[in-house]
């Protein structure tokens, strides 16, 4: 019972005003805010350790670091129960949005409860409540404009006045020896209708609107094949979306969110999966309410051709859905490697796939424009995980001087009877990232830290169901299995095998554990990413439309021996493609060449064939370096402190038509541009055939060898006789042949290598070569054949001003090159985003995306 002086009049009035809710709108859906079993959207605090989850039931203590949620409201209804142990307390925040101190409501037993405070002011002193040893406390929150009110156990507390235009986070804090909540619920108001009623007024489709139907009733039917998306016309940032939806047995739809006008949503915005399945099915595609292609959904919670209630929330990066109430999908693409990279305004829309889907009581409430709480952003430990496979994603962090460093071991085995080999034995921190293998014979054993037991026992042929693979290509795999102390690999029965393990040493300070399970070895999304990357990169549709600029010049014919300036940008940034618009037959010989050139730099940072720039094109094969989209593309990235100019050259003997080059540059202002300036550069080694020589590789200086491109001389068999890095020969790189750095002999194009007609190459993005004074690659034979060596080195390059053993011919030199003006902006062109959120102080709204083409 709680005791007040307030008169039954006075909550009699409350009451009334609590049932109505804003009648002129609709019955809002609620939603749960926790998890039966993890914290998943409670993880954004400072420290947030210590809580316990147990059937839905969130517990700390003082010693629990406080927690912050993932979603911020305007108006809202918070509903939830509550306990406190003797003389303990629950602190409920709200956090201002995007920062500054937050109103807090503490809930405890005794005088005092409900006590609400706004820093050091009180806003409400409380009343008493009453112990209650077996039964749980009730409490709700309301905000209604400018009015905040509690109730707690049934019994209206106290309305207050707040600030009418703040929009607030949510936030927990337990005293003492702790507290409990539990069956946390939320209700915003649902907005208005997106849908008249009458016609399809404010929605379009690059399909057949006539495929869509609009009933007497209000549904909105998808009937026929040929619908495509049905779209907002309008762009939206920040809203809580609401509506139900029914769909065909086995059907296949999906939700895009953050679209941008001509982009598609599993590239350039995003798509939440609809996908009627029983719960015991196997799922070939993306399960319901996954981030489609990335993030798995926490939980299925739809049912099978029945009404189902959906609300996605997007608040800047954070994106949330619940199905039927449940929370089902939460995910902080700030921190995600790829969604990081998409667009925050876009239109909504409905899929067509192919089955009949039904949609109804459509509402949308829209929030201001915004990024949510500066909290939800702060910078993250560097992990192991993410560091191995952020360098598929983003190749730009391997300009970044990060501590990781390489190895190979290397076993070959050839034995008169099957026995017992040790294939391996790492010393940690570290983590296996590819691993080639000839031959399928015996059982492999993995051994970690030192236990007598191994974690994973497999045959070779089952490496890829057994370790956490990355993309598809069984052999060579690559992974990233890690060992925070030690791993010895083992192989038992077999009598031949030959095995390269590549693998990478982390740094201290780094945060690595050993390899337990896929699930829980890596940040939620992460592992399915790169896998997901390579499937758009082979479809030849990837960030097309997405926030960076693109920078290209007009087309231009190139004479035989001339050489014109195709795009110059002025200024710091990181390219992240390079196109080649062109003829492709431009691959097929050494006629045409792209000169690159960086930062005023005399010489170019990049002079090299197209055909040895683009080795695995035409078409688009398994490659996490280039593809083949609207032409040959490339996705080294290359930061550039003081401008960036790109030429064509023609060493043939015809005329070369209508080249051009686009740039995707990510543009670097202020601190950012001074952290570009700081990163190693990307340099491209072009040297000719050579008789006489061993010489590979011979590179002076400090950096990180990332690639060869290579064609083999005659028909003698190249092999790997040492690798040397600043002057010490580097165990596990001697081969008789190539194969087991570039692959098997023939057409066949793996994840990072492969050959194709004369040329093989190889891309170490996940475990490059660093060295402080020198690299020297050398083979077996007394004769090397054309090469591109790819670098990104920490000072200029050395190798033009070293004495070589070989010197390229008097054509390589370029004539002197007139700066050219600024290209002009194509239309997708715009100042980009920032790189991260603004000072909490002063936050800008979403960005609006360009009118890209089509």
């Amino acid at each position: 019972m709680i005791h007040s002086p307030m008169r039954v009049a006075l909550a009699l009035c409350v009451v009334v005003m609590l049932t109505g809710w804003t009648a002129t709108q609709a019955e809002p859906f609620e939603v749960q805010l926790l998890r039966p079993d993890s914290l998943v959207g409670w993880e954004h605090g400072e420290g947030g350790g210590g809580w316990t989850v147990v059937d839905g039931r969130l517990s700390g203590t003082g010693q629990s670091g406080p927690l912050l949620s993932a979603w911020a409201f305007g108006d809202f209804r918070l509903r939830f129960r509550w306990s406190v142990v003797d003389g303990s307390e629950l602190t409920v925040s709200l956090p201002k949005v995007p920062a500054g101190k937050a109103l807090e409501l503490v809930l405890c037993e005794g005088e005092g409860c409900g006590r609400l405070a706004d820093g050091d002011a009180e806003l409400a002193p409380g009343v008493k409540v009453r112990a209650r040893r077996e039964k749980m406390h009730a409490a709700e929150i309301r905000r209604e404009g400018a009015k905040l009110s509690v109730t707690v156990d049934g019994h209206w507390i106290y309305e207050v006045p707040i600030p009418g235009d703040v929009r607030f986070g949510l936030g927990l804090a337990a005293t003492g020896d702790g507290a409990t909540a539990s069956n946390m619920r939320l209700l915003e108001p649902r907005g208005g209708p997106m849908f008249n009623g009458k016609d399809f007024a404010g929605w379009w489709t690059e399909g057949n609107l006539d495929k869509w139907r609009l009933e007497k009733n209000g549904d909105v039917v998808r009937y026929d094949r040929a619908g495509d998306y049905l779209r907002t016309e309008k762009l939206y940032s920040n809203f809580t979306w609401s509506f139900e939806y029914k769909m065909q047995r086995g059907g296949n739809s999906g939700l895009s969110v953050h679209t941008p006008k001509q982009g598609w949503p599993t590239a350039d915005g995003m798509e939440l999966q609809l996908l009627d399945t029983p719960y015991n099915a196997e799922i070939k595609d993306q399960p319901c309410m996954s981030v489609y292609g990335h993030v798995l959904p926490l939980d299925r919670a739809d049912k099978s051709e029945r009404w189902n209630r959906v609300v996605v929330k997007a608040d800047g990066w954070m994106l949330s859905a619940w199905m039927n109430g449940q929370l089902v999908q939460q995910v902080n693409t700030f921190h995600h490697p790829e969604l990081k990279h998409r667009y925050l305004r876009g239109w909504l829309g409905f899929q067509d796939h192919g089955a009949w889907i039904r949609v109804r009581n459509v509402h949308l409430l829209e929030a201001p424009d915004g990024w949510g709480l500066a909290a939800w952003y702060r910078p993250q430990p560097p992990r192991a995980t993410t560091a191995v496979l952020d360098r598929l994603v983003n190749p730009e962090r391997l300009s970044v001087d990060d501590g990781i460093t390489s190895q190979v071991a290397f076993k070959t085995i050839s034995a008169d009877k099957p026995g017992e080999h040790v294939l391996a034995d790492l010393q940690g921190p570290g983590a296996v990232v590819r691993i080639a293998r000839f031959g399928d014979e015996g059982q492999l054993a993995f051994y970690f830290d030192g236990e007598k037991k191994p974690r994973i026992e497999c045959t070779p042929a089952e490496l890829q169901a057994s370790l956490p693979p990355v993309g598809k290509n069984p052999n060579p795999l690559l992974t990233c299995l890690t060992y925070k102390k030690r791993l010895r690999i083992v192989l038992r029965e077999a009598a031949k095998a030959d095995y390269r393990f590549d693998c990478v040493r982390f740094p201290s300070g780094m945060a690595i554990e050993s390899f337990v399970d896929a699930e829980s070895s890596f940040p939620r999304g992460w592992l399915t990413t790169p896998t997901t990357l390579l499937r758009w990169l082979q479809g030849g549709r990837l960030h097309e439309f997405d926030r960076v600029p693109r920078f290209s010049g007009e087309p231009k014919t190139i004479e035989p021996d001339k050489r014109a300036e195709l795009v110059h940008v002025d200024g710091a940034g990181v390219v992240t493609q390079w196109k080649l618009v062109a003829d492709k037959a431009v691959l097929d010989n050494n006629d045409l060449w792209l000169e690159v050139t960086i930062d005023g730099e005399k010489k170019p940072a990049i002079a090299a064939p197209v055909r040895y720039l683009f080795p695995a094109l035409p078409g688009n094969h398994p490659n996490y370096v280039m593809q083949d989209q609207g032409g040959p593309t490339l996705l080294l990235a290359m930061p550039f402190a003081d401008g960036i100019s790109v030429a064509a050259s023609n060493r043939g003997g015809r005329p070369i038509a209508d080249v051009c080059v686009s740039l995707a540059i990510e543009q670097a202002r202020g601190a950012k541009a001074v952290e570009v300036a700081g990163r190693m550069r990307l340099r491209g080694v072009f040297l000719p055939a050579r008789e006489g020589t061993s010489d590979v590789i011979r590179q002076q200086g400090a950096g990180r060898w990332v690639g060869l491109v290579y064609q083999q001389p005659g028909d003698e068999p190249d092999g790997i006789a040492t690798l040397a890095v600043d002057g010490r020969p580097v165990g596990g790189w001697s081969a008789a042949t190539l194969d087991p750095f570039f692959g098997d002999s023939g057409d066949a194009r793996k994840h990072l290598s492969g050959r194709r007609n004369v040329l093989a190459w190889r891309y170490l993005l996940l475990a490059p070569v660093d060295f402080n004074k020198s690299l020297l690659l050398k083979n077996t034979t007394s004769a090397v054949g054309e090469r591109l060596a790819w670098f990104y080195l920490k000072k200029p390059p050395m190798a033009e001003k070293q004495p070589s053993p070989e010197k390229p011919p008097a054509a390589e030199k370029p004539p002197a090159v007139k700066k050219p003006p600024a290209v002009k902006k194509p239309p997708s062109a715009e100042k980009p985003p920032a790189e991260k959120p603004p000072a909490a102080e002063k936050q800008p709204p979403a960005e609006k995306p360009p009118a890209a083409k089509k």
